[in-house]
């Protein structure tokens, strides 16, 4: 401000000087008529007003120049000056580019993250099941082993008591070692999917749908075609593999006789796609389908089984008779239509401790407890099978 003040007073006493100069040099020329140049005297005192005033413009410039960068610039240096904004034009444009470029690279490593996490939970969710199903067997597995306990006590014990005992223990163990078999594999999941490559059984259920009754073939066609579709999104999501593949694969054969199955039906079909080999990474995933009716076995509040703790005397222990009613239960399901699971071979299970409660409410009410199996919902061809036992006495 004091700068620009500083130089406005500058020029104004300047230019004033100036002019006052000139003024008196215009009337000495005009008075003496003096000629330059050759010039008449009016001629001269006009030439004389004229270099006045350049001198003034000049002086003014000249002035302003020193005292001024930006006059400086704006005389000399316009020409730089617009080379150098049209360069930081062009860097501002490369940079939003490039910035523009990070923030789809930022986002699409988001959705990664993101598909990844889920896949993660996923596998997280089926560990949590199989590790459920492993302390179920578990606690089985310790009630068998009390009443084994209890058998080799008893001296009076049968022998084919103490071998059923000893049949039962070994089919337990057998399926907790399933169990733990397919809770390493889910670890192994977890972290196969971290690492990019993951692992399906010979025989693993990899989807299933209901499909309705009376379908015509070109309906039935489509309809086996979209259960593919599905799978193999299904699979692509499991796998890890991004982008539209085709890693499902059929044996025409196998889908031609799918179809036949299917068209016509009178009653819904249940239909599970499951693998023929082990699946990783990088490899087609050849699978098969197995086509069931999909009926309603069972409403919410029926009963599935019962049965008097008397009549399974051969047992002397309380709770392998609970457990020989188990086997009943799911022996009867199984027989009504309704689908083993296919890493165990049951079709439903029952809380350990809702076992241990059964267990000392018979013991409670004697030998002429009555067990009662309840649906606990609608049960249908798919499963699975959940009950709750109701312990009453004759």
């Amino acid at each position: 401000m004091i700068d620009g003040i500083i130089t406005f007073l500058v020029l104004t006493v300047t230019g004033g000087v100036i002019a006052f100069i000139g003024d008196k040099l215009g009337s000495k020329v005009g008075k003496r008529r003096i000629s330059l140049w050759g010039l008449r005297p009016k001629h001269t005192s006009i030439v004389v007003t004229i270099i006045t005033g350049m001198l003034i413009a000049l002086l003014t410039i000249s002035v302003m120049s020193i005292l001024s960068d930006n006059v400086r610039v704006a005389l000399f240096g316009m020409d730089e000056l617009r080379q150098k904004m049209g360069m930081l034009t062009t860097q501002v444009e490369h940079k939003t580019e490039e910035l523009e470029r990070g923030k789809t690279m930022l986002a699409a490593k988001n959705r990664e993250y993101e598909e990844m996490s889920e896949r993660v939970r996923e596998t997280g969710r089926a560990l949590a099941r199989a590790e459920e199903q492993q302390q179920y067997m578990q606690s089985q597995l310790a009630v068998v082993e009390s009443a084994y306990r209890k058998a080799q006590a008893d001296v009076t014990a049968s022998a084919e008591e103490i071998r059923e005992l000893e049949q039962t223990k070994t089919e337990l163990t057998d399926a907790i070692g399933r169990l733990n078999e397919e809770a390493e594999r889910l670890r192994t999941d977890i972290t196969a999917i971290r690492e990019g490559q993951v692992l399906f059984r010979v025989g693993e259920v990899i989807s299933s749908a209901v499909v309705k009754e009376g379908l015509s073939h070109d309906d039935t066609v489509k309809v086996l075609a979209s259960i593919l579709n599905d799978t193999n999104r299904i699979l692509l999501k499991r796998l890890g593999v991004e982008g539209e593949q085709e890693i499902v694969r059929i044996l025409p054969e196998t889908f031609d006789e799918a179809v036949n199955a299917v068209e016509g039906r009178t009653v819904p079909g249940l239909i599970r796609v499951v693998s023929v080999g082990n699946i990783i990474v990088g490899e087609p995933a050849w699978v098969e389908f197995l086509i069931f009716d999909n009926r309603l076995t069972y409403h919410k509040g029926d009963i599935v089984f019962d049965k008097y703790m008397d009549d399974y005397n051969q047992y002397r222990a309380v709770e392998m008779k609970v457990l020989a009613f188990l086997r009943d239960v799911n022996t009867r399901a199984r027989r009504q239509g309704v689908l083993p699971d296919p890493i165990t071979g049951n079709v439903g299970q029952l809380d350990g401790q809702e076992l241990f409660t059964t267990i000392r409410e018979v013991e409670r009410v004697g030998e002429r407890a009555h067990l009662t199996a309840v649906a606990t919902e609608d049960i249908y061809t798919e499963g699975p099978v959940k009950i709750r036992i109701i312990v009453s006495r004759d």
